[in-house]
């Protein structure tokens, strides 16, 4: 029995520290029946193969906040693992992160997604950023750390600056007043020191910095002992607060799956781009050339085996989620694994297009394979890219994922 909590105990670590603000209470048995846990209504998420790698796109509310058009998020993170290798990421995305969300006019920060369309839209807009499948998400209310960090007896933190901010205007009216200085922080005092924004150098950047050593502090603090005895109030507060798509088998799965990961050895990213003000407004601007390199790096490198010397890339210029996955896989098959993959610079390309310069008969290959593809000789895109071959997916081109 103690080995069956701690794998689970291990799993809601995981969970809580990619998320960083909130936490993720899987399951246990209570006399001899798993816990029954109420599903939401079905969003467009991915189901992954046998031994595939699992993105769960990890979101945090307040349902507190006030906000009248909708509740933005205020955390988003995903947790990606292979349970092959047991190789595990944790990849932040800067609320602030500007960006085209479906069905808006113009730019806006992703964190409003959820405002505008729920779950089903924060998943959307988090594959059209980075694109890559999103098999599962979870959401937690802001409110389940209260609780949980004062049944674990508070957490121990390092402040970095003396933290004091007022907004009483709020819903609820926030109070921020914190010391510098290392100290145990309750659920309420937690709670200030993950939403105090003002003071960092580099906004959003320290704030997650911040939340990523919040998440250590406690997972140290849940894998100890006497955690055990807590896993009922984990339960409830998981039933209360937490609305997820994984139904209890596939908590469970992914559970067993996660008890091989070294939690110390998780990799934390931050989706690459820069802090800067647009019409008097703060975004962080995302770097795509940096984020398809880190995509490929972060999902793909254990597949990225090409049986040629040629340096290809997929670039999906669609706007369809999956496509570039599909078609990646699609030329894999076939000993043509690209070396990166990734989203275009824009999503409006009705045409696929396979760039070439030297290496005719392998565009011609690939064309074949996929099934589509108009071929262009093009020297100076390739260069830009350093690739020798480009495939830009059009709307031509409908994935599988």
């Amino acid at each position: 029995m103690k080995h069956f909590f701690k794998i689970f105990i291990v799993f809601f670590v995981i969970f809580s520290m990619i998320f960083g603000t909130s936490l993720y209470l899987i399951v246990a048995k209570e006399n001899d029946q798993l816990v029954k846990i109420p599903m939401p209504d079905e969003v467009p998420t991915t189901v992954p193969g046998d031994e595939e790698r699992v993105n769960v796109l990890l979101l945090g509310v307040d349902s507190l906040n006030g906000d009248k058009k909708g509740i933005r998020t205020d955390t988003m993170m995903v947790l990606s693992m292979d349970p092959k290798t047991g190789d595990s990421s944790i990849l932040s995305i800067p609320r602030d992160t500007r960006v085209k969300i479906r069905g808006r006019k113009g730019y806006d920060k992703i964190n409003a997604a959820h405002a505008y369309g729920g779950v089903e839209l924060s998943v959307q807009a988090s594959k059209d950023l980075l694109g890559i499948p999103i098999h599962h998400y979870v959401k937690v209310d802001y409110q389940a750390l209260y609780k949980t960090v004062d049944d674990v007896g508070g957490v121990e933190v390092y402040v970095p600056m003396n933290m004091k901010y007022n907004d009483p205007y709020a819903t609820p009216p926030l109070h921020i007043n914190l010391s510098k200085g290392t100290q145990v922080l309750n659920g309420d005092k937690a709670m200030q020191f993950l939403r105090f924004r003002k003071g960092y150098a580099n906004q959003d950047l320290g704030r997650i910095e911040s939340q990523q050593k919040f998440m250590d502090a406690l997972a140290k603090k849940v894998l100890s002992a006497s955690s055990i005895f807590r896993i009922k109030d984990y339960i409830d507060t998981f039933n209360m607060y937490v609305d997820t798509d994984m139904s209890v088998s596939e908590m469970a799965s992914l559970g067993m799956e996660a008890k091989n990961i070294d939690i110390n050895n998780i990799r934390k990213e931050v989706v690459p781009g820069t802090a800067m003000y647009i019409n008097g407004i703060s975004y962080y601007n995302p770097d795509n050339n940096k984020i398809n390199k880190l995509v490929n790096e972060l999902y793909y490198a254990n597949n990225n085996q090409n049986n040629t010397d040629l340096d290809i890339a997929v670039l999906n210029g669609s706007g369809l989620s999956g496509v570039a996955t599909d078609v990646s896989n699609k030329l894999a098959r076939q000993g043509l694994k690209p070396d990166t993959v990734g989203n275009a610079d824009d999503f409006n390309n009705p045409k696929t297009i396979i760039y070439y310069d030297t290496k005719k008969e392998e565009a011609e290959k690939i064309k074949k394979i996929i099934g589509k593809g108009q071929l262009k000789k093009d020297k100076s895109k390739l260069e830009d890219k350093d690739m020798d071959i480009i495939v830009l997916i059009g709307k031509d081109i409908r994935g599988g994922n």
